[in-house]
């Protein structure tokens, strides 16, 4: 029988990690402070590991200078919080000189014309990652895995980044028990888009990795048109790896910046997928637990449940709103319970709605990939509202707008 993870002890991290972390706290109190999170000495790894030291325009400074201040005023990290966070914006630091680089080493990747890819967004914790997946399958998709989305283009030194990946897995699982339950991943598995925003620290990245308040304030007032454009940078490069195929990608955080996403990507093909809020943003706050508890000792999960609730609402406040300003069909709406009582039907009627071909051998892989990952496959994953300080009813109220607008959301489905 898989397991269950809802009880809250299951979230201790092992106890080597509960040392370290203790020791961290003692150095810092005397002075010696591990996981520095100094700009000048970021940027100076940053510049190591690229072989580069061309940042590109200065665009990027507030979202690093609002990361850093979030993680050292607000988010209460432990070492392990304080290196995971610092080795985030290395990586990030690190990828943007190495786009910058290849923008100006090889301007013939950026003019690639795109194939019009299939783009998922909606609620999270919403079926995104399960059609997703499913899309991936078909013949000549180009889904983008984890390894690659963490980092888009390998250092000068050699080609390490599936075995970083694995590495930086296998590590974090070890920290985050029952995390596959709630979100079950791998290092070459198809993964979310949102990773490409990372290195112009405008992205959600920061606030999953941790409890950044104040930086999760930055992300909802930023302008996006520019993080967009260099997210079409990304697509580009990765469309000319595979010329012909099809980019398949999915993000929850699209659903908050459709606009900004149009003007970057206009052939995109979207898919919003819709679910009762009450479980999506219960489910969603469940996983943000696991993943912040790895990286504080003093998660404050009523805290998180009301700053997701509001994160959530207003990504879908503001698709209601560009939304009324698009063309019917513009958008093509699946439900979370027609995925889940019918998969191969519902990728089947993305493909007829957007005119692309459903081949045998296709319907054949769906059902296969459907009969090999059952629902549970990883562990039963448990959640409520009322743990995170909200209710039921007081989610409901908050998407009122939604679910007027779908109101098929509140029809019966499976947990």
């Amino acid at each position: 029988m898989p397991a269950s993870f809802s009880d809250r002890a299951t979230q201790a991290l092992p106890w080597p990690a509960r040392a370290a972390n203790r020791t961290g706290a003692l150095l810092r109190e005397l002075g010696l402070a591990l996981g520095d999170l100094d700009p000048a000495k970021m940027r100076a790894a940053a510049i190591v590991l690229a072989g580069s030291d061309d940042f590109g325009d200065a665009d990027f400074e507030p979202g690093l200078a609002a990361v850093i201040a979030s993680a050292e005023r607000d988010a209460r990290l432990s070492l392990i919080g304080r290196l995971g966070i610092r080795e985030a914006i290395v990586n990030a630091l690190a990828n943007r000189l190495l786009r910058v680089r290849a923008r100006r080493e090889a301007p013939q990747a950026f003019a690639e014309k795109l194939t019009p890819p299939l783009i998922v967004l909606g609620l999270p914790r919403s079926g995104t990652t399960l059609l997703h997946r499913l899309l991936a399958l078909a013949p000549r998709a180009r889904p983008l895995h984890y390894w690659e989305l963490r980092r888009p283009l390998p250092a000068p030194d050699g080609d390490d980044r599936l075995s970083w990946a694995r590495h930086q897995q296998r590590s974090f699982k070890w920290l985050a028990r029952g995390l596959d339950a709630k979100h079950f991943s791998g290092p070459d598995a198809p993964e979310e888009c949102l990773f490409l925003f990372d290195s112009c620290f405008v992205s959600a990245t920061f606030w999953i990795a941790g409890p950044l308040y104040g930086y999760l304030d930055f992300y909802l007032g930023a302008d996006q048109f520019g993080p967009y454009r260099s997210y079409r940078e990304y697509l580009e490069l990765f469309q000319a790896q595979t010329p012909g195929h099809r980019l398949t990608l999915k993000a929850p955080v699209h659903t908050a910046h459709v606009p900004a996403l149009r003007a970057a990507v206009p052939e995109a093909l979207l898919i919003q997928l819709h679910r009762d809020p009450r479980p999506a943003v219960a489910s969603a706050n469940s996983l943000f637990e696991t993943l912040h508890r790895v990286v504080t000792d003093e998660l404050d999960c009523a805290r998180l449940g009301h700053a997701n609730l509001n994160l959530f609402a207003t990504g879908i406040d503001r698709l209601l709103a560009a939304r009324s300003a698009l063309p019917d069909g513009a958008i093509y709406d699946v439900y979370y319970d027609d995925l889940v009582a019918d998969p191969v039907g519902t990728v089947r009627g993305i493909h007829e709605h957007f005119g692309l071909p459903f081949l045998a051998e296709y319907e054949a892989q769906l059902g296969a990939f459907v009969r090999d990952n059952p629902r549970h496959k990883h562990g039963k994953h448990s959640y409520a509202a009322e743990d995170f300080g909200l209710t039921d009813d007081a989610v409901l109220a908050r998407f009122r707008a939604y679910v007027e607008r779908f109101p098929r959301v509140l029809r019966h489905a499976p947990g």
